[in-house]
């Protein structure tokens, strides 16, 4: 769900004048190439820290989709992989930039602009398929670091979903160099910089989902012990007592929620 933000988001861009920053034949070799086998491979995925700690999904109450899971989709995950896109398009493409302040509409782009714009799209491109490894070994747990940020690491257990991340990077590379697929799908030779620098883009989604998971963490901890010592299942004898901490963080609070058990 979350990489359909990004998807969508250069066809509204090209309404307001931006150079078309992604093509139909990219969304199906991101939908069809990239999603589909990275989405298989998670039915093999380990459980993480404490998941039996936490009282059962209500059958009729809690749908496996819902509002909680739309607002981290499309409205937080969504919107990171965007302006990361967005940024790498203009900044790391080599004359995007220039293109767009150029003003020229596509119309009368010339042969040098119509390789710019290409390249732009093959940044665009190259920095969603980092956006979504980002974003699938981030949402491979709720609130346990993946990295041992505060805690202990959940790591990378699973190791068909490591291939499918490795078969992401060596497609989109051979989307990006291979002469037949750059004609089949509107890409371009990248230099170096052009492939480097977006992997600033997988570095923040991490970042900010393992600060956004130590927040979580801190504020609604709930592994207490019960009075002989057990370790407290969630929702056991104790109502969640959300902190003043969590009081100011305003909207944010919402995605430190993120897999919180609900009271009934």
């Amino acid at each position: 769900l979350c990489s359909k933000i990004p998807q969508v988001a250069p066809t509204f861009g090209e309404l307001f004048g931006l150079p078309q920053a992604l093509t139909v034949a990219q969304v199906l070799l991101i939908d069809i190439g990239t999603d589909i086998w990275t989405a298989i491979a998670y039915a093999l995925q380990p459980a993480e820290s404490k998941l039996m700690a936490r009282r059962p999904r209500h059958p009729r109450k809690e749908k496996l989709v819902n509002s909680k899971v739309l607002a981290y989709s499309y409205g937080y995950m969504g919107q990171l992989q965007m302006i990361a896109c967005w940024v790498m398009f203009f900044y790391a493409s080599p004359k995007v930039m220039e293109l767009f302040l150029s003003g020229k509409s596509p119309n009368d782009y010339t042969d040098e602009d119509k390789n710019a714009d290409t390249q732009g799209m093959s940044v665009y491109y190259w920095t969603l398929v980092l956006g979504q490894i980002a974003a699938a070994i981030s949402t491979t747990t709720k609130m346990q670091s993946v990295f041992g940020c505060g805690g202990a690491a959940y790591g990378l257990p699973n190791s068909m979903l490591n291939y499918m991340f490795v078969g992401e990077l060596v497609l989109g590379l051979v989307a990006i160099y291979c002469a037949p697929m750059q004609a089949w799908f509107d890409t371009a030779w990248l230099p170096l910089p052009s492939i480097l620098i977006p992997i600033c883009a997988f570095v923040a989604i991490c970042l900010i989902e393992e600060i956004r998971k130590a927040l979580g963490r801190a504020c609604f901890d709930t592994s207490e012990p019960d009075e002989i010592g057990r370790p407290r299942r969630a929702g056991e004898g104790q109502d969640l007592h959300v902190p003043v901490a969590a009081l100011k963080l305003g909207p944010c609070s919402c995605f430190c929620l993120w897999g919180q058990p609900q009271r009934a």
